[in-house]
Protein backbone atom coordinates (compact mmCIF):
# COMPACT_ATOMS: atom_id res chain seq x y z
CA UNK A 1 0.00 0.00 0.00
CA UNK A 2 1.90 3.33 -1.23
CA UNK A 3 -0.55 5.29 0.47
CA UNK A 4 0.56 4.11 3.84
CA UNK A 5 3.41 6.81 4.00
CA UNK A 6 1.32 9.71 3.33
CA UNK A 7 -1.68 8.39 5.73
CA UNK A 8 1.03 8.08 8.83
CA UNK A 9 2.06 11.78 8.03
CA UNK A 10 -1.73 12.86 8.15
CA UNK A 11 -2.23 11.10 11.38
CA UNK A 12 0.66 12.44 13.28
CA UNK A 13 -0.39 16.29 12.33
CA UNK A 14 -4.48 15.49 13.29
CA UNK A 15 -3.17 13.83 16.38
CA UNK A 16 -0.88 16.09 17.36
CA UNK A 17 -2.92 19.01 16.67
CA UNK A 18 -5.55 17.91 19.08
CA UNK A 19 -3.02 17.34 21.62
CA UNK A 20 -1.75 20.31 21.98
CA UNK A 21 -4.31 22.19 23.46
CA UNK A 22 -3.86 19.72 26.54
CA UNK A 23 -0.59 21.54 27.47
CA UNK A 24 -2.42 25.31 27.44
CA UNK A 25 -5.88 24.40 28.41
CA UNK A 26 -5.08 25.01 32.78
CA UNK A 27 -3.30 28.29 31.76
CA UNK A 28 -6.57 29.18 29.49
CA UNK A 29 -9.06 28.57 32.23
CA UNK A 30 -7.15 30.14 34.88
CA UNK A 31 -6.29 33.05 32.58
CA UNK A 32 -10.33 33.13 31.98
CA UNK A 33 -11.55 33.44 35.51
CA UNK A 34 -13.00 29.43 34.31
CA UNK A 35 -12.95 26.47 36.68
CA UNK A 36 -10.93 23.31 36.55
CA UNK A 37 -13.81 20.90 35.91
CA UNK A 38 -14.93 23.43 33.07
CA UNK A 39 -11.45 22.20 31.32
CA UNK A 40 -12.21 18.80 32.03
CA UNK A 41 -15.47 19.20 30.41
CA UNK A 42 -13.48 20.67 27.25
CA UNK A 43 -11.54 17.44 27.38
CA UNK A 44 -14.20 14.97 27.67
CA UNK A 45 -16.21 16.48 24.50
CA UNK A 46 -13.56 14.95 22.39
CA UNK A 47 -15.02 11.55 24.00
CA UNK A 48 -18.33 12.31 23.33
CA UNK A 49 -18.05 13.71 19.67
CA UNK A 50 -15.79 10.40 19.15
CA UNK A 51 -19.35 8.31 20.37
CA UNK A 52 -21.85 9.19 18.47
CA UNK A 53 -20.20 10.41 15.49
CA UNK A 54 -17.51 8.15 14.43
CA UNK A 55 -20.23 5.53 12.94
CA UNK A 56 -21.63 8.20 11.09
CA UNK A 57 -18.48 9.12 9.41
CA UNK A 58 -17.08 6.03 9.04
CA UNK A 59 -20.52 4.79 7.16
CA UNK A 60 -20.50 8.23 4.87
CA UNK A 61 -17.28 7.60 3.63
CA UNK A 62 -18.65 3.55 2.63
CA UNK A 63 -21.00 5.65 0.43
CA UNK A 64 -18.75 8.81 -0.25
CA UNK A 65 -15.59 7.24 -0.77
CA UNK A 66 -12.64 7.88 2.35
CA UNK A 67 -10.71 10.49 0.78
CA UNK A 68 -13.71 12.73 0.12
CA UNK A 69 -14.81 12.17 3.76
CA UNK A 70 -11.04 13.15 5.16
CA UNK A 71 -11.17 16.32 2.72
CA UNK A 72 -14.22 17.39 4.56
CA UNK A 73 -13.91 16.66 7.84
CA UNK A 74 -9.89 17.44 8.43
CA UNK A 75 -10.92 21.05 6.53
CA UNK A 76 -13.57 21.32 9.32
CA UNK A 77 -11.10 20.41 11.91
CA UNK A 78 -8.77 23.34 10.65
CA UNK A 79 -11.54 25.67 10.38
CA UNK A 80 -12.50 24.80 14.22
CA UNK A 81 -9.51 25.35 15.45
CA UNK A 82 -8.61 28.69 14.18
CA UNK A 83 -11.82 29.86 15.37
CA UNK A 84 -10.57 28.82 18.84
CA UNK A 85 -7.05 29.83 18.42
CA UNK A 86 -8.88 33.22 17.50
CA UNK A 87 -10.79 33.70 20.29
CA UNK A 88 -8.41 32.62 22.77
CA UNK A 89 -6.28 35.71 21.21
CA UNK A 90 -8.68 38.02 21.74
CA UNK A 91 -10.07 36.49 24.95
CA UNK A 92 -6.37 36.61 26.90
CA UNK A 93 -5.72 40.48 26.33
CA UNK A 94 -9.52 41.58 26.96
CA UNK A 95 -11.59 38.66 29.15
CA UNK A 96 -15.01 38.57 28.18
CA UNK A 97 -18.07 37.42 30.56
CA UNK A 98 -16.72 34.32 31.83
CA UNK A 99 -20.06 32.69 30.94
CA UNK A 100 -19.15 33.75 26.92
CA UNK A 101 -15.95 32.55 27.58
CA UNK A 102 -17.19 29.07 28.98
CA UNK A 103 -19.50 28.77 25.65
CA UNK A 104 -17.46 29.66 23.19
CA UNK A 105 -14.37 27.14 24.44
CA UNK A 106 -17.02 24.49 24.30
CA UNK A 107 -18.72 24.84 21.33
CA UNK A 108 -15.12 25.41 19.66
CA UNK A 109 -13.87 22.23 21.34
CA UNK A 110 -16.98 20.17 20.63
CA UNK A 111 -16.51 21.24 17.08
CA UNK A 112 -12.52 20.60 16.55
CA UNK A 113 -14.47 17.02 18.52
CA UNK A 114 -16.83 16.57 16.07
CA UNK A 115 -14.86 16.90 12.59
CA UNK A 116 -11.79 14.64 14.35
CA UNK A 117 -14.06 11.98 15.35
CA UNK A 118 -13.73 11.10 11.61
CA UNK A 119 -10.09 10.77 11.30
CA UNK A 120 -9.59 7.22 13.15
CA UNK A 121 -12.10 5.36 11.26
CA UNK A 122 -11.85 6.16 7.75
CA UNK A 123 -8.34 5.95 7.88
CA UNK A 124 -8.60 2.65 9.34
CA UNK A 125 -11.08 1.62 6.52
CA UNK A 126 -8.87 2.92 3.87
CA UNK A 127 -6.03 0.80 4.77
CA UNK A 128 -9.19 -2.18 4.91
CA UNK A 129 -9.74 -1.20 1.68
CA UNK A 130 -5.98 -1.97 0.24
CA UNK A 131 -4.48 -4.28 2.09
CA UNK A 132 -5.11 -7.86 2.24
CA UNK A 133 -6.47 -9.63 5.69
CA UNK A 134 -3.03 -11.40 6.62
CA UNK A 135 -1.04 -7.90 6.53
CA UNK A 136 -4.38 -5.44 8.35
CA UNK A 137 -2.04 -6.03 11.50
CA UNK A 138 1.10 -4.69 10.12
CA UNK A 139 -0.46 -1.52 8.47
CA UNK A 140 -2.54 -0.69 11.40
CA UNK A 141 0.55 -1.05 13.67
CA UNK A 142 2.22 1.67 11.26
CA UNK A 143 -1.20 3.99 12.12
CA UNK A 144 -0.58 2.95 15.26
CA UNK A 145 3.20 4.18 15.90
CA UNK A 146 2.19 7.65 14.32
CA UNK A 147 -0.99 7.92 16.66
CA UNK A 148 1.98 7.52 19.50
CA UNK A 149 4.61 10.36 17.76
CA UNK A 150 1.28 12.54 17.38
CA UNK A 151 0.22 11.73 21.20
CA UNK A 152 3.91 12.96 22.07
CA UNK A 153 4.85 15.51 19.59
CA UNK A 154 1.44 17.31 20.42
CA UNK A 155 1.56 18.51 24.09
CA UNK A 156 5.77 19.24 23.52
CA UNK A 157 4.62 21.98 20.42
CA UNK A 158 2.01 23.14 22.69
CA UNK A 159 4.33 23.62 25.92
CA UNK A 160 7.23 24.66 23.71
CA UNK A 161 5.43 27.57 21.99
CA UNK A 162 3.10 28.50 25.02
CA UNK A 163 5.94 30.86 25.87
CA UNK A 164 4.86 33.22 23.29
CA UNK A 165 1.38 33.55 23.89
CA UNK A 166 -1.40 31.13 25.08
CA UNK A 167 -2.75 31.58 21.68
CA UNK A 168 0.28 30.92 19.35
CA UNK A 169 0.03 26.99 19.54
CA UNK A 170 -3.47 27.24 18.91
CA UNK A 171 -2.98 28.95 15.44
CA UNK A 172 0.41 26.36 15.24
CA UNK A 173 -2.12 23.21 16.05
CA UNK A 174 -4.47 24.97 13.68
CA UNK A 175 -1.81 24.91 10.92
CA UNK A 176 -1.15 21.02 11.39
CA UNK A 177 -4.59 19.81 9.58
CA UNK A 178 -4.70 22.27 6.81
CA UNK A 179 -1.28 21.09 5.98
CA UNK A 180 -2.83 17.46 6.26
CA UNK A 181 -5.81 18.31 3.99
CA UNK A 182 -3.39 19.30 1.03
CA UNK A 183 -1.80 15.67 2.17
CA UNK A 184 -5.08 13.91 1.58
CA UNK A 185 -5.52 15.64 -1.76
CA UNK A 186 -2.15 15.42 -3.43
CA UNK A 187 -0.71 12.35 -1.64
CA UNK A 188 -4.24 9.39 -1.73
CA UNK A 189 -5.56 8.20 -4.63
CA UNK A 190 -9.11 9.05 -5.52
CA UNK A 191 -11.30 6.13 -4.41
CA UNK A 192 -14.07 4.13 -5.71
CA UNK A 193 -17.30 4.35 -3.51
CA UNK A 194 -18.17 1.06 -2.19
CA UNK A 195 -21.83 0.92 -2.61
CA UNK A 196 -24.19 3.58 -3.24
CA UNK A 197 -26.94 2.11 -0.57
CA UNK A 198 -29.33 4.04 2.04
CA UNK A 199 -28.29 1.57 5.05
CA UNK A 200 -24.90 -0.43 5.87
CA UNK A 201 -26.36 -3.21 7.40
CA UNK A 202 -24.24 -3.61 10.38
CA UNK A 203 -25.74 -2.78 13.96
CA UNK A 204 -23.85 -1.28 16.63
CA UNK A 205 -23.83 -4.42 18.64
CA UNK A 206 -23.24 -6.74 15.60
CA UNK A 207 -22.05 -9.80 17.40
CA UNK A 208 -19.22 -9.99 15.25
CA UNK A 209 -17.51 -6.78 16.33
CA UNK A 210 -17.49 -8.12 20.09
CA UNK A 211 -14.27 -8.71 20.55
CA UNK A 212 -12.47 -5.44 19.06
CA UNK A 213 -14.88 -3.43 20.84
CA UNK A 214 -14.54 -4.35 24.42
CA UNK A 215 -10.73 -4.66 23.60
CA UNK A 216 -10.61 -0.89 22.14
CA UNK A 217 -12.51 -0.18 25.35
CA UNK A 218 -10.21 -1.61 27.66
CA UNK A 219 -7.43 -0.48 25.93
CA UNK A 220 -8.63 3.11 25.81
CA UNK A 221 -9.94 2.80 29.26
CA UNK A 222 -6.57 2.06 30.86
CA UNK A 223 -4.79 4.24 28.99
CA UNK A 224 -7.05 7.60 29.84
CA UNK A 225 -6.71 5.89 33.48
CA UNK A 226 -2.68 5.88 33.43
CA UNK A 227 -2.71 9.73 32.24
CA UNK A 228 -5.20 11.06 34.87
CA UNK A 229 -3.84 8.95 37.49
CA UNK A 230 0.11 8.96 36.92
CA UNK A 231 0.34 12.41 38.25
CA UNK A 232 -1.67 11.94 41.17
CA UNK A 233 0.21 8.44 42.01
CA UNK A 234 3.50 9.82 41.99
CA UNK A 235 2.59 13.19 43.85
CA UNK A 236 1.14 10.52 46.89
CA UNK A 237 3.74 7.51 46.66
CA UNK A 238 6.86 9.04 46.62
CA UNK A 239 6.02 12.25 48.65
CA UNK A 240 7.31 14.84 46.40
CA UNK A 241 6.29 18.40 45.39
CA UNK A 242 4.76 19.57 42.55
CA UNK A 243 7.58 20.77 40.03
CA UNK A 244 9.54 17.30 40.90
CA UNK A 245 6.01 15.41 40.28
CA UNK A 246 5.59 16.78 36.88
CA UNK A 247 9.35 16.43 35.67
CA UNK A 248 8.75 12.78 36.71
CA UNK A 249 5.22 12.48 35.13
CA UNK A 250 6.82 14.24 31.74
CA UNK A 251 10.01 11.82 31.59
CA UNK A 252 7.63 8.90 32.64
CA UNK A 253 4.79 9.40 29.82
CA UNK A 254 8.19 10.71 27.02
CA UNK A 255 9.81 6.99 28.21
CA UNK A 256 6.65 5.35 27.71
CA UNK A 257 5.42 6.97 24.27
CA UNK A 258 8.64 5.75 22.55
CA UNK A 259 8.31 2.46 24.16
CA UNK A 260 4.13 2.66 22.73
CA UNK A 261 5.77 3.29 19.55
CA UNK A 262 8.57 0.83 18.97
CA UNK A 263 6.11 -1.83 20.13
CA UNK A 264 4.03 -1.12 16.85
CA UNK A 265 6.94 -0.66 14.53
CA UNK A 266 8.30 -4.45 15.61
CA UNK A 267 4.37 -5.23 15.29
CA UNK A 268 4.24 -3.92 11.60
CA UNK A 269 7.51 -5.52 10.48
CA UNK A 270 6.09 -9.34 11.51
CA UNK A 271 3.58 -9.52 9.12
CA UNK A 272 2.79 -12.58 8.88
CA UNK A 273 1.90 -13.19 12.89
CA UNK A 274 -2.37 -13.36 13.44
CA UNK A 275 -3.86 -10.47 15.12
CA UNK A 276 -5.61 -12.87 17.71
CA UNK A 277 -2.33 -13.50 18.64
CA UNK A 278 -1.32 -10.36 19.03
CA UNK A 279 -4.13 -9.32 20.88
CA UNK A 280 -3.70 -12.45 23.24
CA UNK A 281 0.14 -11.76 23.69
CA UNK A 282 -0.25 -7.80 24.34
CA UNK A 283 -3.07 -8.61 26.75
CA UNK A 284 -0.94 -10.77 28.84
CA UNK A 285 2.04 -7.92 29.22
CA UNK A 286 -1.08 -5.57 29.82
CA UNK A 287 -2.26 -7.50 32.57
CA UNK A 288 1.41 -8.11 34.28
CA UNK A 289 2.42 -4.54 33.31
CA UNK A 290 -0.55 -2.73 35.77
CA UNK A 291 -0.02 -5.28 37.68
CA UNK A 292 3.48 -4.10 38.92
CA UNK A 293 2.30 -1.06 38.93
CA UNK A 294 0.09 -1.79 42.44
CA UNK A 295 3.58 -3.14 43.84
CA UNK A 296 6.21 -0.51 42.91
CA UNK A 297 8.42 0.85 45.54
CA UNK A 298 10.79 3.13 43.24
CA UNK A 299 10.55 5.57 40.28
CA UNK A 300 12.73 3.02 38.13
CA UNK A 301 10.11 -0.18 39.16
CA UNK A 302 6.95 2.27 38.60
CA UNK A 303 8.41 3.14 35.19
CA UNK A 304 9.77 -0.54 34.29
CA UNK A 305 6.00 -1.62 35.11
CA UNK A 306 4.58 0.58 33.18
CA UNK A 307 6.71 0.26 30.32
CA UNK A 308 5.92 -3.83 30.41
CA UNK A 309 2.25 -2.55 30.18
CA UNK A 310 2.87 -0.64 26.98
CA UNK A 311 4.48 -3.10 25.42
CA UNK A 312 0.89 -4.82 26.11
CA UNK A 313 -0.69 -1.91 24.70
CA UNK A 314 1.09 -0.98 21.52
CA UNK A 315 0.46 -4.64 20.46
CA UNK A 316 -2.84 -4.87 21.27
CA UNK A 317 -3.98 -1.30 19.56
CA UNK A 318 -3.18 -2.76 16.02
CA UNK A 319 -4.81 -6.23 16.52
CA UNK A 320 -8.65 -5.01 17.28
CA UNK A 321 -8.18 -2.84 14.56
CA UNK A 322 -6.75 -5.44 11.50
CA UNK A 323 -9.70 -8.01 13.83
CA UNK A 324 -12.37 -5.45 12.92
CA UNK A 325 -11.45 -5.13 9.25
CA UNK A 326 -11.33 -8.67 8.84
CA UNK A 327 -14.61 -9.45 10.61
CA UNK A 328 -16.52 -7.81 7.79
CA UNK A 329 -17.78 -7.29 4.43
CA UNK A 330 -15.96 -4.51 2.14
CA UNK A 331 -19.30 -2.15 2.19
CA UNK A 332 -19.12 -2.62 5.94
CA UNK A 333 -15.60 -1.17 6.35
CA UNK A 334 -16.16 2.44 7.15
CA UNK A 335 -19.03 2.19 9.94
CA UNK A 336 -17.36 -1.28 11.50
CA UNK A 337 -14.23 0.82 11.91
CA UNK A 338 -16.55 3.78 13.41
CA UNK A 339 -18.43 1.82 15.71
CA UNK A 340 -14.92 0.55 17.47
CA UNK A 341 -13.77 3.99 17.59
CA UNK A 342 -17.03 4.86 19.35
CA UNK A 343 -16.42 1.98 22.04
CA UNK A 344 -12.77 3.71 22.43
CA UNK A 345 -14.33 7.33 22.95
CA UNK A 346 -16.62 5.77 25.40
CA UNK A 347 -13.70 4.39 27.12
CA UNK A 348 -12.19 8.28 27.14
CA UNK A 349 -15.55 9.26 28.96
CA UNK A 350 -15.44 6.67 32.08
CA UNK A 351 -12.05 6.07 32.67
CA UNK A 352 -11.51 9.62 34.43
CA UNK A 353 -14.75 9.13 36.06
CA UNK A 354 -14.13 5.79 37.39
CA UNK A 355 -10.25 6.08 37.90
CA UNK A 356 -10.77 8.56 39.89
CA UNK A 357 -13.26 7.04 42.04
CA UNK A 358 -11.07 4.22 42.51
CA UNK A 359 -8.16 6.00 43.79
CA UNK A 360 -9.54 7.85 46.38
CA UNK A 361 -10.62 4.19 47.99
CA UNK A 362 -6.92 3.57 47.27
CA UNK A 363 -4.12 5.08 44.86
CA UNK A 364 -3.18 1.24 43.89
CA UNK A 365 -7.07 0.57 42.72
CA UNK A 366 -7.14 1.90 39.04
CA UNK A 367 -4.04 0.11 38.25
CA UNK A 368 -5.01 -3.24 39.80
CA UNK A 369 -8.70 -2.88 38.21
CA UNK A 370 -7.18 -2.33 34.54
CA UNK A 371 -5.33 -5.66 35.56
CA UNK A 372 -7.92 -7.13 36.18
CA UNK A 373 -10.38 -6.35 33.13
CA UNK A 374 -7.04 -7.01 30.73
CA UNK A 375 -6.62 -10.36 32.75
CA UNK A 376 -10.59 -10.92 31.17
CA UNK A 377 -9.76 -9.48 28.08
CA UNK A 378 -6.86 -12.59 28.00
CA UNK A 379 -9.43 -15.32 28.65
CA UNK A 380 -11.81 -13.95 26.16
CA UNK A 381 -9.70 -13.75 23.50
CA UNK A 382 -7.89 -17.46 24.24
CA UNK A 383 -12.01 -18.29 24.14
CA UNK A 384 -12.53 -16.69 20.40
CA UNK A 385 -9.01 -18.46 19.55
CA UNK A 386 -10.14 -21.42 20.45
CA UNK A 387 -13.28 -21.48 18.77
CA UNK A 388 -11.14 -20.79 16.09
CA UNK A 389 -12.83 -17.22 15.61
CA UNK A 390 -11.06 -14.55 14.35
CA UNK A 391 -7.63 -16.49 14.04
Amino acid sequence: MKEIKPLMVITILCVSSMMAFLAVVGPIVRKLGLQEWHAGVMVALAGIAWIFLSRFWGKKSDIYGRKNILLLAIFGFFISYLLLAIFVNYAVITPPLVIISLLVLVATRLLIGVFYSAVPPVSNALIADKVEAQKRTSYMASLGASNGLGMILGPVLGGALASFGLAIPLYAAAVLPLLAVFMVFFFLEKDKKIQKTKDTPLHFFDKRLRLPMIASFITMFSIVTSQVCLGFFILDKFQMNEIDTAKTTGYILAIIGVVFIATQIVVSKLKNVKSISWLILGSIFATIGYFLISLISSKIELTLAFCIGTIGLGMIMPAFMAITSNSVNSNEQGIAAGTVSSAQGFGIIVGPLLSTVLYKISPEFPFLFASLIFAILVIISLSYKKRGILC
